[in-house]
């Protein structure tokens, strides 16, 4: 018999990620993880993770790692004798970085640093050098022992915005162990690419080294050690993932008004690597990359692509800009790797759709296309879940635009009107794709109970280009709100969406929206803010994402009482709320800090809407602990099937 989709299965679903396939195309190693940290107050500060291998002419997949920490970060050494790998197996948290033999045995501990080596969402803070001698890796200042010692004697008073620990590159010589910092002084390193030939950083960096300096990045190249500093690209718009050129002469980097670090999909751009003029590869290409490397011939650039919600690997020519498409399919995937073999490369990634959990597999080219092979069965236990079928959506917005989005309908589901919850992405740069989940594990948990959800691309979303991904700047709340409503419309007038029994739901920026449709609109009978933002102006004092705001709302005055602030606030509007209305929030985000929740929650109250607020303690922007995760998904649950069901 199919297995309900329950909250449970919601959050024990592993996670299956990292695809990296050795220089020689013969093994693809790969990450299993928990999606969650057990043990409340006492959890490890990052999930259990081990790292995999399997062949790639098949076989059953090898457990390399036997870790109840975190051993993550797989990276092949360019001779492919060699794996290094984070791990915080000896300090809870303190990841250092470890070596281990191809051929087996014990992994070998290369460094002993203090401080955060960090890898937020898809960036990667470590990389091998060309020739195999190094190892080069982004590290945080650690706490200096005079100031561990004044915060154990209770003197632990916060100066804000003046504890300046920056990011900074380092280097560990793979014979000695040696390490030491490479990067110049004053300089928060965000990503760094060290060139081929080992002798200069192209690095994306900010003066400060707090997070909201990052939408403030500009990119540099500089000497490996030295001080002197060469601007390639300084302009609004930020840079993320610099890549050099086979003959050190170029970097790739992409660019966009982004809304998250390390969610940076975005125009293709090259740059003289001695500093000139950037130019734009992809700007009338309709899509959204968000990875680029250099070909090894160096005359085209590799892409991971969001194709309309899809999944691509192309190449792009570098002196025309054509796109050629070696894979293109409505799949979900974040990156890819490739052997080093330039006449018959393997490319290795972990791909899933909406009917398939995520696998890894392996791929090669044959007439111009990736032929994929799946290697893996990680989710074998799970393959007779009992899920609804996904389809892509399309419908005009109030002024014409082809808007396209997802919709997730219940097991069994076949024809009429059904309950709808409408899913807002986060962001508000990002996207749903072809996934088998969404980001917070929602859509089929909610679909189980008979409520189909909604899940819309909205103007702002990544996947159509940056004109569309920027299309909201200035208008958070405005245009990208009418195009979801229009999207329920839709639903409504083709006999699916049951107009009486709509819900409205997400986090972050999702969230946000949700706040702000139960002060706009009565015709949401639930509502679950998660994470969301209530009052711009609050919002743009707390959080470290505070220059983000102000850019995303076109430079609009926070203390400006007619700005966009004060505009698109839900709290400006609450006296026309009227939705049941859960909220949800982390006790320690500072993304979205959780006064937010508290002050939507006391104005629903004060009016007298149905509200709850639930706020998790210890737990940032994304929450992490097992019991928290299984809460949220309970809740979440339970509130659409008391208010939409019948």
């Amino acid at each position: 018999m199919p297995k309900r989709f329950t909250p449970e299965v919601s959050v024990q679903l592993p996670s299956v990620y990292d695809a990296q396939v050795s220089p020689d195309g013969n093994f693809v190693t790969f990450v299993v993880a928990d999606n969650f940290r057990s043990g409340g107050a006492s959890a490890p500060s990052m999930a259990r993770a081990n790292i995999y291998s399997v062949a790639v002419g098949g076989g059953p997949a090898v457990r390399l790692t036997n870790s109840e920490r975190s051993d993550t970060m797989p990276r092949w050494s360019p001779d492919a004798s060699s794996l290094a790998f984070l791990s915080d197996r000896e300090v809870d948290g303190q990841r250092q970085i470890y070596v281990l033999p191809s051929q087996g045995g014990e992994a070998r501990k290369l460094t002993n640093v203090s401080g955060d080596i960090p890898s937020p969402r898809s960036l990667s803070p470590m990389s091998w050098s060309d020739d195999g001698s190094f190892i080069s890796f982004l590290k945080v200042d650690a706490n200096p022992d005079e100031l561990v010692q004044r915060q154990a004697s209770g003197a632990d008073q916060i100066v804000f915005e003046e504890d300046h620990r920056y990011m900074r590159l380092w280097t560990v010589d793979i014979d000695s162990n040696a390490t030491r910092c490479v990067s110049p002084e004053g300089l928060q390193i965000w990503e760094a690419s060290v060139s081929p030939d080992g002798q200069r950083v192209a690095a994306v960096v900010s003066d400060l080294p707090y997070e909201g300096d990052w939408y403030l990045n500009r990119l540099v190249v500089f000497e490996i050690g030295s001080n002197h500093v060469t601007v390639l690209y300084d302009e609004r718009r930020p840079a993320a993932k610099p890549a050099w050129s086979p003959d050190n002469e170029s970097v790739t980097f992409l660019t966009s008004i982004y809304s998250d670090r390390g969610n940076d999909s975005g125009d293709l751009m090259v740059v003289p690597a001695s500093g000139g003029t950037a130019r734009n590869l992809t700007a009338d290409h309709g899509v959204s990359d968000h990875y680029g490397v250099f070909h090894p011939d160096g005359n085209s650039i590799l892409t991971a692509t969001n194709v309309h919600g899809g999944s691509g690997i192309s190449s792009i020519d570098i002196e025309s800009g054509k796109r050629r498409y070696l894979w293109n399919e409505k799949k979900g995937f974040s990156n890819y790797s490739r052997s080093s073999d330039a006449s018959n490369p393997v490319f290795a990634s972990v791909i899933d759709d909406p009917d398939n959990l995520p696998e890894v597999f392996a791929g090669v080219e044959a007439d111009g296309l990736i032929h994929w092979r799946k290697l893996t069965d990680v989710h074998a236990n799970w393959s007779d879940l009992d899920i609804g079928e996904t389809r892509e959506i399309f419908w005009d917005a109030n002024d014409g635009t082809n808007i396209q989005g997802l919709l997730q309908l219940p097991p069994g589901y076949k024809s009429g009107r059904i309950p709808v919850a409408m899913l807002v992405h986060g962001g508000p740069t990002g996207a749903v794709r072809f996934n088998f989940q969404d980001n917070h594990r929602w859509a089929k948990l909610i679909s189980d109970s008979g409520i189909a959800v909604f899940m819309p691309n909205y103007r702002g979303s990544t996947g159509w280009g940056v004109p569309f991904a920027e299309t909201n700047v200035g208008d958070m709340g405005g245009e990208d709100f009418q195009d979801m409503l229009a999207g329920l419309d839709h639903l409504v007038e083709n006999g699916i969406a049951d107009p009486e029994r709509l819900g409205i739901c997400g986090w972050s920026y999702g969230g946000f929206t949700s706040a702000l449709a139960v002060t706009q609109s009565d015709r949401f009978k639930a509502a679950v803010m998660g994470a969301g933002i209530a009052d711009w102006r609050s919002f743009h004092g707390r959080s470290y994402l505070h220059i983000w705001d102000s850019i995303h709302y076109d430079d609009s005055d926070p203390y400006d009482v007619e700005s966009a602030h004060a505009r698109f606030s839900p709290i400006n509007f609450v006296k026309n709320a009227k939705t049941p209305t859960l909220v949800l929030h982390g006790e320690l985000d500072w993304d979205v800090p959780v006064e937010q929740g508290y002050q939507f929650f006391r104005a629903l109250k004060d009016q007298g809407v149905d509200t709850r607020l639930v706020v998790y303690p210890r737990e940032p922007h994304g929450v992490e602990e097992y019991e928290h995760q299984l809460d949220i998904a309970k809740r979440v649950r339970l509130w659409f099937e008391e208010r939409l069901l019948d």
